[in-house]
Protein backbone atom coordinates (compact mmCIF):
# COMPACT_ATOMS: atom_id res chain seq x y z
CA UNK A 1 0.00 0.00 0.00
CA UNK A 2 1.03 3.64 -0.79
CA UNK A 3 1.74 6.16 2.53
CA UNK A 4 -0.27 8.84 2.36
CA UNK A 5 3.03 10.88 1.79
CA UNK A 6 3.79 9.17 -1.26
CA UNK A 7 0.23 9.90 -2.40
CA UNK A 8 1.38 13.64 -1.47
CA UNK A 9 4.44 13.59 -3.20
CA UNK A 10 2.92 12.61 -6.62
CA UNK A 11 0.27 15.18 -6.91
CA UNK A 12 3.11 17.76 -5.66
CA UNK A 13 5.35 16.67 -8.39
CA UNK A 14 2.43 16.90 -10.99
CA UNK A 15 1.13 20.19 -9.40
CA UNK A 16 5.29 21.49 -9.55
CA UNK A 17 5.56 20.41 -13.35
CA UNK A 18 1.98 21.45 -14.60
CA UNK A 19 3.15 24.88 -13.64
CA UNK A 20 6.71 24.51 -15.01
CA UNK A 21 4.58 23.38 -18.42
CA UNK A 22 2.62 26.46 -18.12
CA UNK A 23 5.44 29.19 -17.87
CA UNK A 24 6.95 27.36 -20.88
CA UNK A 25 3.98 27.61 -23.43
CA UNK A 26 3.57 31.32 -22.22
CA UNK A 27 6.78 32.25 -22.45
CA UNK A 28 6.80 30.90 -25.73
CA UNK A 29 3.74 31.94 -26.95
CA UNK A 30 5.60 35.90 -25.57
CA UNK A 31 8.51 35.60 -27.19
CA UNK A 32 6.81 35.02 -30.48
CA UNK A 33 4.35 37.82 -29.82
CA UNK A 34 6.90 40.51 -30.01
CA UNK A 35 8.44 38.83 -33.58
CA UNK A 36 7.94 41.21 -36.19
CA UNK A 37 6.38 38.45 -38.54
CA UNK A 38 3.84 37.91 -36.17
CA UNK A 39 0.45 39.55 -35.20
CA UNK A 40 -0.41 38.44 -31.47
CA UNK A 41 -1.88 40.58 -29.42
CA UNK A 42 -3.93 40.77 -26.08
CA UNK A 43 -6.73 38.36 -27.74
CA UNK A 44 -4.19 35.24 -26.77
CA UNK A 45 -4.69 35.71 -23.05
CA UNK A 46 -8.60 34.62 -22.69
CA UNK A 47 -7.34 31.43 -24.96
CA UNK A 48 -4.10 30.70 -22.58
CA UNK A 49 -6.64 31.57 -19.75
CA UNK A 50 -8.74 28.86 -20.76
CA UNK A 51 -6.26 26.26 -21.36
CA UNK A 52 -5.03 26.59 -17.49
CA UNK A 53 -7.89 26.76 -16.63
CA UNK A 54 -8.38 22.86 -18.28
CA UNK A 55 -5.54 21.97 -17.10
CA UNK A 56 -6.57 23.11 -13.38
CA UNK A 57 -9.33 20.88 -13.64
CA UNK A 58 -7.69 17.72 -14.91
CA UNK A 59 -5.16 18.61 -11.58
CA UNK A 60 -8.00 18.46 -9.36
CA UNK A 61 -10.04 15.71 -10.78
CA UNK A 62 -7.03 13.61 -10.66
CA UNK A 63 -6.55 14.94 -6.69
CA UNK A 64 -10.01 13.96 -5.85
CA UNK A 65 -10.61 10.54 -7.90
CA UNK A 66 -7.35 9.69 -9.03
CA UNK A 67 -4.82 10.61 -5.91
CA UNK A 68 -2.86 7.46 -6.14
CA UNK A 69 -2.18 8.04 -9.96
CA UNK A 70 1.34 8.90 -11.86
CA UNK A 71 2.22 12.35 -10.93
CA UNK A 72 4.36 12.04 -14.35
CA UNK A 73 2.03 11.49 -17.14
CA UNK A 74 -0.70 14.50 -16.95
CA UNK A 75 2.77 17.03 -17.12
CA UNK A 76 4.13 15.22 -19.86
CA UNK A 77 0.80 15.91 -22.21
CA UNK A 78 0.40 19.13 -20.72
CA UNK A 79 3.55 20.64 -21.82
CA UNK A 80 2.95 18.80 -25.01
CA UNK A 81 -0.28 20.29 -25.64
CA UNK A 82 1.05 23.74 -24.53
CA UNK A 83 3.74 23.81 -27.13
CA UNK A 84 1.38 22.70 -29.92
CA UNK A 85 -1.26 25.31 -28.82
CA UNK A 86 1.83 28.01 -28.95
CA UNK A 87 2.51 27.04 -32.49
CA UNK A 88 -1.24 27.41 -33.55
CA UNK A 89 -1.07 31.13 -32.21
CA UNK A 90 2.07 31.45 -34.60
CA UNK A 91 1.20 29.71 -37.37
CA UNK A 92 -3.00 30.08 -37.76
CA UNK A 93 -4.56 31.65 -35.14
CA UNK A 94 -8.06 31.12 -36.59
CA UNK A 95 -7.42 27.67 -35.29
CA UNK A 96 -7.72 28.42 -31.31
CA UNK A 97 -11.41 28.53 -30.89
CA UNK A 98 -12.07 24.74 -32.65
CA UNK A 99 -8.93 23.35 -30.50
CA UNK A 100 -10.02 24.87 -27.33
CA UNK A 101 -13.54 23.23 -27.85
CA UNK A 102 -12.03 20.03 -28.55
CA UNK A 103 -9.58 20.45 -25.43
CA UNK A 104 -12.79 21.37 -23.03
CA UNK A 105 -14.35 18.18 -24.41
CA UNK A 106 -10.97 16.24 -24.09
CA UNK A 107 -11.13 17.20 -20.41
CA UNK A 108 -14.35 16.40 -20.26
CA UNK A 109 -13.82 13.22 -21.22
CA UNK A 110 -10.84 12.46 -19.17
CA UNK A 111 -12.65 13.40 -16.53
CA UNK A 112 -15.42 10.74 -17.13
CA UNK A 113 -12.51 8.24 -17.58
CA UNK A 114 -11.09 9.23 -14.26
CA UNK A 115 -14.68 9.27 -12.36
CA UNK A 116 -16.55 6.02 -14.08
CA UNK A 117 -14.11 3.58 -14.24
CA UNK A 118 -13.35 2.79 -10.63
CA UNK A 119 -11.92 -0.51 -11.18
CA UNK A 120 -10.10 -2.14 -14.58
CA UNK A 121 -11.55 -5.18 -14.12
CA UNK A 122 -15.02 -4.04 -15.17
CA UNK A 123 -14.00 -2.81 -18.75
CA UNK A 124 -12.44 -5.93 -19.36
CA UNK A 125 -15.86 -7.65 -19.12
CA UNK A 126 -16.74 -5.01 -22.17
CA UNK A 127 -13.86 -6.30 -23.98
CA UNK A 128 -15.98 -7.57 -26.52
CA UNK A 129 -18.36 -4.54 -27.21
CA UNK A 130 -15.45 -2.30 -27.51
CA UNK A 131 -13.53 -4.70 -29.59
CA UNK A 132 -16.75 -4.40 -32.26
CA UNK A 133 -16.94 -0.46 -31.48
CA UNK A 134 -12.95 -0.52 -32.73
CA UNK A 135 -13.77 -2.14 -35.36
CA UNK A 136 -16.38 -0.47 -36.78
CA UNK A 137 -15.06 3.07 -35.80
CA UNK A 138 -12.22 1.80 -37.94
CA UNK A 139 -14.13 0.86 -41.22
CA UNK A 140 -16.71 3.89 -41.05
CA UNK A 141 -13.98 6.12 -43.08
CA UNK A 142 -13.58 3.27 -45.82
CA UNK A 143 -17.48 2.37 -45.97
CA UNK A 144 -18.04 5.90 -46.25
CA UNK A 145 -15.28 6.37 -48.90
CA UNK A 146 -16.28 3.28 -50.67
CA UNK A 147 -20.28 4.38 -50.89
CA UNK A 148 -18.89 7.43 -53.13
CA UNK A 149 -16.64 5.29 -55.37
CA UNK A 150 -13.51 6.42 -53.86
CA UNK A 151 -10.35 4.76 -52.26
CA UNK A 152 -8.31 7.24 -50.77
CA UNK A 153 -6.20 8.33 -47.22
CA UNK A 154 -8.97 10.74 -46.49
CA UNK A 155 -9.62 9.01 -42.83
CA UNK A 156 -12.17 11.81 -41.36
CA UNK A 157 -15.78 12.69 -42.67
CA UNK A 158 -17.55 15.50 -42.20
CA UNK A 159 -20.11 16.72 -39.58
CA UNK A 160 -21.64 20.32 -40.73
CA UNK A 161 -18.22 22.18 -40.43
CA UNK A 162 -16.29 19.62 -38.32
CA UNK A 163 -13.74 17.18 -39.27
CA UNK A 164 -14.62 13.90 -37.51
CA UNK A 165 -11.95 10.86 -37.68
CA UNK A 166 -12.70 8.15 -35.59
CA UNK A 167 -9.62 5.86 -36.49
CA UNK A 168 -7.77 7.48 -33.61
CA UNK A 169 -11.09 6.06 -30.78
CA UNK A 170 -11.37 2.84 -33.17
CA UNK A 171 -7.77 1.89 -32.19
CA UNK A 172 -7.83 2.35 -28.76
CA UNK A 173 -11.00 0.58 -28.42
CA UNK A 174 -9.23 -2.36 -30.22
CA UNK A 175 -6.15 -1.68 -27.55
CA UNK A 176 -8.27 -2.73 -25.14
CA UNK A 177 -10.50 -5.64 -26.89
CA UNK A 178 -6.51 -7.26 -28.11
CA UNK A 179 -5.34 -7.12 -24.09
CA UNK A 180 -8.57 -8.93 -22.68
CA UNK A 181 -8.03 -11.12 -25.20
CA UNK A 182 -4.80 -11.58 -25.28
CA UNK A 183 -4.05 -11.85 -21.32
CA UNK A 184 -5.73 -15.37 -21.35
CA UNK A 185 -3.00 -16.12 -23.89
CA UNK A 186 -0.29 -14.90 -21.09
CA UNK A 187 -1.83 -16.88 -18.47
CA UNK A 188 -1.33 -19.74 -20.44
CA UNK A 189 2.04 -19.63 -21.68
CA UNK A 190 3.07 -18.90 -18.18
CA UNK A 191 1.09 -21.80 -17.32
CA UNK A 192 2.43 -23.98 -20.14
CA UNK A 193 6.41 -22.86 -18.91
CA UNK A 194 5.63 -24.23 -15.18
CA UNK A 195 4.01 -27.61 -17.08
CA UNK A 196 1.23 -27.35 -15.93
CA UNK A 197 -1.13 -26.43 -19.22
CA UNK A 198 -0.38 -28.25 -23.30
CA UNK A 199 1.92 -26.11 -25.12
CA UNK A 200 0.05 -23.73 -27.16
CA UNK A 201 2.03 -24.48 -30.07
CA UNK A 202 -0.48 -26.95 -30.75
CA UNK A 203 -3.78 -24.66 -30.32
CA UNK A 204 -4.83 -23.56 -34.14
CA UNK A 205 -7.15 -20.81 -32.32
CA UNK A 206 -3.84 -18.75 -31.66
CA UNK A 207 -3.44 -17.98 -35.05
CA UNK A 208 -7.06 -16.19 -34.57
CA UNK A 209 -5.79 -12.93 -33.31
CA UNK A 210 -3.13 -12.51 -35.39
CA UNK A 211 -5.69 -13.18 -38.87
CA UNK A 212 -7.83 -10.39 -37.36
CA UNK A 213 -4.99 -8.02 -36.95
CA UNK A 214 -3.63 -8.90 -40.41
CA UNK A 215 -7.26 -8.11 -41.81
CA UNK A 216 -7.88 -4.95 -40.16
CA UNK A 217 -4.03 -3.54 -41.38
CA UNK A 218 -4.65 -5.05 -44.37
CA UNK A 219 -7.98 -3.08 -45.33
CA UNK A 220 -6.19 0.44 -43.77
CA UNK A 221 -3.35 -0.17 -46.28
CA UNK A 222 -5.66 -0.79 -49.62
CA UNK A 223 -8.71 0.94 -48.85
CA UNK A 224 -6.73 4.01 -47.23
CA UNK A 225 -4.21 3.73 -49.07
CA UNK A 226 -1.82 4.50 -45.73
CA UNK A 227 1.05 2.54 -45.10
CA UNK A 228 1.38 4.78 -41.21
CA UNK A 229 -1.68 3.71 -40.06
CA UNK A 230 -1.17 0.39 -40.79
CA UNK A 231 2.18 0.18 -39.27
CA UNK A 232 0.81 1.93 -35.89
CA UNK A 233 -1.77 -0.52 -35.80
CA UNK A 234 0.97 -3.33 -36.45
CA UNK A 235 3.28 -1.87 -33.94
CA UNK A 236 0.67 -1.65 -31.07
CA UNK A 237 -0.72 -5.46 -31.88
CA UNK A 238 2.88 -6.80 -32.27
CA UNK A 239 3.96 -5.53 -29.01
CA UNK A 240 1.19 -6.52 -26.95
CA UNK A 241 0.87 -10.01 -28.95
CA UNK A 242 5.26 -10.64 -28.43
CA UNK A 243 4.48 -10.21 -24.42
CA UNK A 244 1.22 -12.49 -23.91
CA UNK A 245 2.10 -14.87 -27.03
CA UNK A 246 5.92 -14.75 -28.34
CA UNK A 247 6.13 -17.70 -30.74
CA UNK A 248 8.67 -16.26 -33.41
CA UNK A 249 7.39 -18.95 -36.12
CA UNK A 250 3.71 -17.27 -35.96
CA UNK A 251 5.70 -13.73 -36.22
CA UNK A 252 7.27 -14.83 -39.02
CA UNK A 253 4.48 -15.77 -40.51
CA UNK A 254 2.24 -12.65 -39.64
CA UNK A 255 5.14 -10.05 -41.11
CA UNK A 256 4.97 -12.41 -44.36
CA UNK A 257 1.34 -11.67 -44.80
CA UNK A 258 1.58 -7.85 -44.31
CA UNK A 259 4.18 -7.51 -46.35
CA UNK A 260 2.12 -9.39 -49.08
CA UNK A 261 -0.91 -6.98 -48.57
CA UNK A 262 1.58 -3.98 -48.77
CA UNK A 263 2.65 -5.25 -51.90
CA UNK A 264 -0.58 -6.15 -53.81
CA UNK A 265 -1.57 -2.62 -52.22
CA UNK A 266 1.53 -1.06 -54.30
CA UNK A 267 0.50 -3.12 -57.53
CA UNK A 268 -3.50 -1.96 -57.72
CA UNK A 269 -3.80 1.49 -55.51
CA UNK A 270 -2.25 4.31 -57.70
CA UNK A 271 -2.45 6.89 -54.60
CA UNK A 272 -0.15 4.86 -52.87
CA UNK A 273 2.32 4.70 -55.63
CA UNK A 274 2.39 8.02 -55.73
CA UNK A 275 3.38 7.98 -51.94
CA UNK A 276 5.78 6.10 -52.51
CA UNK A 277 7.54 7.63 -55.20
CA UNK A 278 6.85 11.14 -53.29
CA UNK A 279 9.06 9.17 -50.73
CA UNK A 280 11.74 7.60 -52.99
CA UNK A 281 11.70 11.14 -54.85
CA UNK A 282 9.72 14.26 -53.52
CA UNK A 283 10.70 16.34 -56.57
CA UNK A 284 8.81 14.31 -58.78
CA UNK A 285 5.12 14.70 -57.01
CA UNK A 286 4.09 17.89 -56.36
CA UNK A 287 0.69 16.85 -54.53
CA UNK A 288 2.55 14.62 -51.93
CA UNK A 289 6.35 15.89 -52.50
CA UNK A 290 6.30 19.14 -52.17
CA UNK A 291 5.69 19.27 -48.36
CA UNK A 292 8.56 17.83 -47.65
CA UNK A 293 10.63 19.68 -49.32
CA UNK A 294 9.99 23.11 -48.18
CA UNK A 295 9.70 20.53 -44.45
CA UNK A 296 13.44 19.78 -45.46
CA UNK A 297 14.17 24.05 -46.11
CA UNK A 298 12.55 24.65 -43.05
CA UNK A 299 14.55 22.21 -40.89
CA UNK A 300 17.64 23.20 -42.28
CA UNK A 301 17.44 26.73 -41.83
CA UNK A 302 16.40 26.45 -38.27
CA UNK A 303 19.88 24.74 -37.42
CA UNK A 304 21.10 24.04 -34.10
CA UNK A 305 19.81 26.74 -32.24
CA UNK A 306 16.53 27.90 -33.84
CA UNK A 307 15.91 31.03 -35.65
CA UNK A 308 13.66 31.82 -32.63
CA UNK A 309 9.52 31.67 -32.27
CA UNK A 310 7.96 33.80 -34.31
CA UNK A 311 10.91 33.97 -36.59
CA UNK A 312 10.85 30.93 -38.77
CA UNK A 313 8.39 30.03 -41.99
CA UNK A 314 5.84 28.11 -41.26
CA UNK A 315 3.24 29.43 -43.05
CA UNK A 316 5.00 28.19 -46.34
CA UNK A 317 4.66 24.42 -44.84
CA UNK A 318 0.94 22.65 -45.82
CA UNK A 319 -0.22 21.57 -42.37
CA UNK A 320 2.08 23.09 -39.87
CA UNK A 321 -0.38 22.98 -37.17
CA UNK A 322 -1.37 19.56 -37.58
CA UNK A 323 0.83 16.62 -39.92
CA UNK A 324 3.78 18.12 -40.17
CA UNK A 325 3.66 19.94 -36.39
CA UNK A 326 7.14 19.09 -35.83
CA UNK A 327 8.65 21.45 -38.42
CA UNK A 328 7.38 24.41 -36.84
CA UNK A 329 9.01 23.49 -33.88
CA UNK A 330 12.01 21.98 -35.22
CA UNK A 331 12.86 25.13 -37.44
CA UNK A 332 11.95 28.03 -34.92
CA UNK A 333 13.45 26.00 -31.65
CA UNK A 334 16.12 23.99 -33.58
CA UNK A 335 17.75 20.91 -33.04
CA UNK A 336 18.11 21.40 -29.24
CA UNK A 337 14.01 22.02 -29.17
CA UNK A 338 12.91 19.46 -31.33
CA UNK A 339 15.50 17.02 -29.38
CA UNK A 340 13.08 18.53 -26.25
CA UNK A 341 10.43 17.21 -27.66
CA UNK A 342 11.36 14.10 -28.51
CA UNK A 343 13.04 13.49 -25.40
CA UNK A 344 9.44 14.27 -24.10
CA UNK A 345 7.79 11.47 -26.25
CA UNK A 346 10.48 9.27 -25.15
CA UNK A 347 10.04 10.09 -21.21
CA UNK A 348 5.65 9.38 -21.55
CA UNK A 349 6.71 6.14 -22.95
CA UNK A 350 8.73 4.97 -20.66
CA UNK A 351 6.75 5.83 -17.93
CA UNK A 352 4.59 4.03 -19.49
CA UNK A 353 6.08 0.76 -19.96
CA UNK A 354 7.32 1.11 -16.17
CA UNK A 355 3.88 0.96 -15.31
CA UNK A 356 3.44 -2.11 -17.65
CA UNK A 357 5.66 -3.86 -15.90
CA UNK A 358 4.50 -2.99 -12.51
CA UNK A 359 1.04 -3.45 -13.01
CA UNK A 360 -0.55 -6.60 -11.06
CA UNK A 361 -2.66 -8.39 -13.66
CA UNK A 362 -1.75 -9.35 -17.06
CA UNK A 363 -5.23 -7.18 -18.29
CA UNK A 364 -4.09 -4.13 -16.93
CA UNK A 365 0.16 -4.59 -17.94
CA UNK A 366 -1.14 -5.39 -21.73
CA UNK A 367 -3.27 -2.32 -21.66
CA UNK A 368 -0.49 -0.19 -20.94
CA UNK A 369 1.98 -1.70 -23.21
CA UNK A 370 -0.75 -0.58 -25.97
CA UNK A 371 -1.33 2.57 -24.90
CA UNK A 372 2.32 3.30 -24.49
CA UNK A 373 3.11 1.96 -28.11
CA UNK A 374 0.11 3.84 -29.18
CA UNK A 375 1.62 6.99 -28.51
CA UNK A 376 5.31 5.83 -29.67
CA UNK A 377 4.24 5.29 -32.76
CA UNK A 378 1.67 7.99 -33.65
CA UNK A 379 4.23 9.86 -32.51
CA UNK A 380 6.95 8.20 -34.53
CA UNK A 381 5.18 8.42 -37.84
CA UNK A 382 4.74 11.68 -38.10
CA UNK A 383 7.91 12.81 -37.20
CA UNK A 384 9.57 9.85 -39.64
CA UNK A 385 7.59 11.72 -42.75
CA UNK A 386 9.89 15.19 -42.32
CA UNK A 387 12.66 12.71 -41.80
CA UNK A 388 11.99 10.61 -45.03
CA UNK A 389 11.75 7.72 -43.14
CA UNK A 390 8.32 6.67 -44.19
CA UNK A 391 5.85 7.66 -46.98
CA UNK A 392 3.55 10.88 -46.93
CA UNK A 393 0.74 10.05 -44.24
CA UNK A 394 -2.23 11.72 -42.67
CA UNK A 395 -0.90 11.15 -39.60
CA UNK A 396 -1.17 14.18 -35.88
CA UNK A 397 1.73 14.50 -33.37
CA UNK A 398 -0.13 13.26 -30.39
CA UNK A 399 -1.18 16.22 -28.04
CA UNK A 400 0.76 19.02 -29.71
CA UNK A 401 -1.26 18.90 -33.55
CA UNK A 402 -4.88 21.32 -33.94
CA UNK A 403 -6.30 17.54 -34.83
CA UNK A 404 -9.21 17.95 -32.39
CA UNK A 405 -10.39 14.36 -32.80
CA UNK A 406 -6.36 12.48 -32.14
CA UNK A 407 -6.25 15.03 -29.17
CA UNK A 408 -9.73 13.75 -27.53
CA UNK A 409 -8.87 9.82 -28.22
CA UNK A 410 -5.19 10.70 -27.23
CA UNK A 411 -6.64 11.95 -23.80
CA UNK A 412 -8.66 9.29 -23.05
CA UNK A 413 -6.17 7.17 -23.63
CA UNK A 414 -3.74 9.38 -21.00
CA UNK A 415 -6.74 8.86 -18.48
CA UNK A 416 -6.69 5.04 -19.22
CA UNK A 417 -2.63 4.99 -18.36
CA UNK A 418 -3.42 7.33 -15.49
CA UNK A 419 -6.03 4.48 -14.09
CA UNK A 420 -3.77 1.72 -14.46
CA UNK A 421 -1.21 3.63 -12.74
CA UNK A 422 -3.27 3.66 -9.80
CA UNK A 423 -2.94 -0.39 -9.32
CA UNK A 424 0.96 -0.18 -10.03
CA UNK A 425 2.49 0.69 -6.81
CA UNK A 426 5.46 2.46 -5.89
CA UNK A 427 8.69 0.47 -5.67
CA UNK A 428 12.14 0.58 -6.57
CA UNK A 429 12.71 -3.14 -7.45
CA UNK A 430 10.27 -5.11 -9.76
CA UNK A 431 10.09 -8.28 -7.63
CA UNK A 432 7.91 -6.76 -4.95
CA UNK A 433 5.15 -6.23 -7.27
CA UNK A 434 5.22 -8.86 -9.92
CA UNK A 435 3.88 -12.31 -8.63
CA UNK A 436 6.28 -15.05 -7.08
CA UNK A 437 6.68 -17.94 -9.54
CA UNK A 438 7.33 -20.58 -7.43
CA UNK A 439 10.36 -23.33 -8.33
CA UNK A 440 9.08 -26.21 -6.44
CA UNK A 441 12.11 -26.52 -4.18
CA UNK A 442 12.24 -25.46 -0.69
CA UNK A 443 15.43 -22.67 -0.19
CA UNK A 444 18.35 -24.05 2.11
CA UNK A 445 19.17 -21.40 4.80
Amino acid sequence: MRTVTEVNNQRIVELTLLLLAAFITLATVAIAAVAESTDIGWAAIPYLAVLLFLWAISHLSLRKWAPTANGLLFPITALLQGLGVAFIFRVNSDLLLNHLSWSAFATFGFISVIVGVRDLKRLQNFQKPLGLAGLALTLIPVITKISDGKIGSHRSFQIGSVAIDPSHLGTLCLIIFFAGWLANYRLRNTAEYLGEAERLDGDPSRFVPLIGAWLVASITVIFQSDVSSAFILVAIFLSMWWVAVGRPLDLVLFLAAIAGSVLIALSNVPELQERFDAWADPWSNLQFGEVINRSTFALAGGGLTGTGPGEGSANWVVGATDQFAFVPIAEELGFIGGAAVLSTFLLLIGVGLRLATAARREFESLSAIGITIFFASQAWAPIAVVLRLLPPNDLSLPFVSSNGGALFSCTIALALLLKISETAPLASNPTEVLPQIASGTESTP
